[in-house]
């Protein structure tokens, strides 16, 4: 008798399992939420990655010093600014663009620090010190895993110019007249007119 409950109570536990990964709301509807819980563990990882996401700054340097209309986007090495695990993902500069892309006050305060630490001249960032950069664009770099079988390799910092464009995908950067504006002698030290 007791074996049979035990088969009964394996067997129900299997196919509420079953029934959450499949999408239905059955177990949900009848489970107290802390039973329930525990059937849940199939539906925590349902998509499997096909990108390793890395994500990049780039500084617009103005042309000549005065004009924002020749300027160009520079990479901009974030890393001298966020030494905490600096050559990994885990790194403040990676997390803070994981988790507050979409957040506009977190950008802004992100883009003055960059031009502010890059005007301080204190670290080489890929762009020259002497240089001012007049706004900053935000990317992600969306990286192929590769296949089932094929070789894995580490992840590696590669130049963003090696990494095609279908790759990048742009969230955040200066509007055009802040840029302007600042190219030509404006800069303000504020970000509020950014995209």
């Amino acid at each position: 008798m007791r074996r049979w409950l035990l088969v009964c109570l394996a067997a129900a536990y299997l196919a509420g399992v079953w029934l959450d990964g499949v999408g239905s709301t059955l177990p949900s509807s009848i489970l107290p939420r802390s039973a329930n819980y525990f059937l849940q563990v199939s539906a925590l990882f349902p998509y499997a990655a096909v990108a390793s996401i890395d994500y990049r700054a780039e500084g617009w340097v103005c042309a000549d010093g005065a004009n924002g209309a020749n300027g160009k986007w520079e990479e901009l090495d974030t890393r001298p600014y966020f030494p905490l695990d600096a050559d990994n993902k885990e790194n403040r500069f990676q997390r803070v663009m994981h988790f507050y892309r979409d957040n506009r006050p977190t950008m802004h305060a992100l883009e003055a620090y960059l031009m502010n630490a890059h005007d301080a001249g204190l670290h080489d960032d890929g762009i020259p010190r002497n240089v001012p950069i007049a706004g900053v664009r935000f990317s992600s770099l969306r990286i192929p895993l590769p296949q089932p079988g094929e070789p894995l390799t580490r992840s590696e910092r590669k130049p963003l110019s090696e990494y095609p464009e279908s790759e990048r995908q742009l969230f955040y950067h200066t509007r055009r007249s802040k840029l302007d504006a600042r190219c030509a002698g404006e800069h303000d030290g504020t970000s509020e007119e950014s995209d």
